[in-house]
């Protein structure tokens, strides 16, 4: 069956922003979705993607929604001021929470995203595996274990020995690293079907990030002893893997150039 069409659009970004935002959609497309930029600012859409700091771009959404009630929204701030009626991603750090957001399946604006709580569909959703076989993900739940950890409990830390990979099945984990000053600086929150530390897993070096439970969470663990040797066995996977990780390289070069524009001091007049 045809992958489903779900067009987007984007009110109130900057170019730089709009072209990570359309690598997101390609990221976040799948077997069973695949996610359009539209061509025109007019154009009806399933989903808008809006600047919610842009007071022009909020005036546009206004007018929009008087054409097309049902449209989709997802409202980026910088600071949530929406409550749970809408959607809202934090800006900066689009690139992660955007992702999770469409790969799960927040499509029209009474769509929340869904608890994943089955193995097979946690793996059918999540980036990393999305494109692998039926077969192959077979293998991969049968050398997982899963853990249930409560709110405010630390997964891991930066610097400690990246053996294992998490996929979120249920609840929140935070990702955070500490500056120069030591203060935190949050990269990202994580839900279900989501992934956390896949690149220190797969590299065997330590951690790049902290990630702590912001809710009780059940989180299916993958450890590197038992999924090396599954890659080497079936090399298709590991080519799909490595595409995918090609992918999100692209979109953490774009998140970085975000926190590195933010954190730029503004040009004297």
């Amino acid at each position: 069956m045809a992958a489903k069409t779900i067009t987007v659009n984007v009110i109130g970004f900057v170019e730089r922003d709009r072209r990570m935002i359309r690598n997101i959609l390609s990221v976040a497309s799948n077997n069973e979705c695949a996610y359009l930029m539209a061509g025109a600012d007019h154009e009806l859409v399933d989903i808008l993607i809006v600047n919610a700091d842009d007071p022009a771009a909020m005036a546009a959404w206004s007018e929009y929604r008087e054409i097309d009630t049902d449209v989709g929204v997802i409202f980026a701030s910088a600071n949530s001021r929406f409550g749970a009626e809408h959607i809202c991603i934090r800006r900066p750090l689009i690139a992660s929470q955007l992702h999770g957001v469409l790969a799960l399946g927040a499509t029209r604006k009474d769509s929340a995203p869904a608890l994943v709580s089955h193995k097979h569909q946690a793996l059918n959703k999540s980036f990393l595996f999305r494109n692998m076989s039926p077969s192959d993900l077979e293998k991969i739940v049968a050398l997982s274990r899963v853990v249930t950890l409560p709110a405010q409990h630390v997964v891991f830390e930066v610097a400690d020995a990246g053996v294992e990979m998490c996929v979120v099945l249920s609840g929140r984990l935070k990702v955070s690293v500490a500056n120069r000053e030591g203060r935190e600086v949050v990269l990202g929150t994580v839900g279900p079907g989501e992934i956390v530390g896949e690149i220190a897993m797969l590299d065997g070096r330590g951690r790049s990030a902290t990630a702590m439970t912001l809710t009780s969470c059940d989180l299916l663990m993958i450890h590197r002893r038992d999924f090396m040797p599954f890659l080497e066995q079936n090399p298709k996977a590991a080519i799909d893997l490595i595409k995918v990780l090609a992918l999100r390289l692209r979109l953490n070069t774009e998140q970085l150039a975000e926190l590195i524009a933010e954190e730029e001091p503004p040009h004297p007049a």
